[in-house]
């Protein structure tokens, strides 16, 4: 029994100062992942790095801020052709005047602040005993959008003083709404 208890020691006091040996030759030895200089500071080499780029089917995203209204258009869009491959700098570059917001191989967004007015602004009056639909330019000007065949005699007191006055709409959507509630 007093041998086996021996031997096990002998192992293990061999294993010990193999283990050192190998580690001391690693150590000093050039592995390739990482060296001692002469000023006794680790050095790590870079292997293998590749920066990120455009995939053919990456997500295309334009995002419009205009600071007059206040309002925000998203607006996801076919990816163009010109920015496969490209890497952010490349991208970056390629669209100075836009704010790169979010960049990974399958997804773009791309930001603006605009000192206007959004396009989404229309306005409601009566001309003619018709309602008339106006859209705001940049400026706050009025352009004919479209004419509807909405009589005068079909509308209240109100929405006659209203329409005469001009009802400021935002949004197709609400335009959409309002001609509804005048039918």
């Amino acid at each position: 029994m007093k041998r086996v208890i021996f031997y096990g020691l002998l192992i293990f006091v061999f294993s010990i100062g193999i283990g050192y040996y190998f580690s001391v030759l690693w150590k000093n030895g050039d592995s390739g992942i990482a060296y001692e200089n002469e000023k006794n500071e680790t050095e790590v080499e870079e292997t293998v790095w590749e920066e990120e780029k455009v995939s053919y089917n990456a997500s295309f995203a334009l995002k419009k801020y205009y600071n007059e209204c206040g309002h925000l258009k998203f607006q996801y869009s076919e990816l163009p052709i010109e920015l496969v491959n490209l890497s952010r700098a490349e991208v970056e570059n390629l669209y100075q005047d836009w704010d790169v917001e979010e960049f990974s191989s399958s997804n773009i967004v791309l930001s603006q602040n605009i000192n206007n007015v959004c396009d989404e602004h229309y306005v409601l009056k009566l001309v003619d005993d018709s309602i008339d639909i106006y859209h705001v330019g940049a400026s706050g000007e009025l352009e004919l959008y479209k004419t509807t065949d909405i009589g005068k005699e079909y509308l209240t007191s109100t929405d006659v003083s209203n329409l005469e006055s001009g009802i400021y709409v935002y949004g197709m959507g609400n335009l959409n709404s309002a001609i509804e509630d005048f039918e």
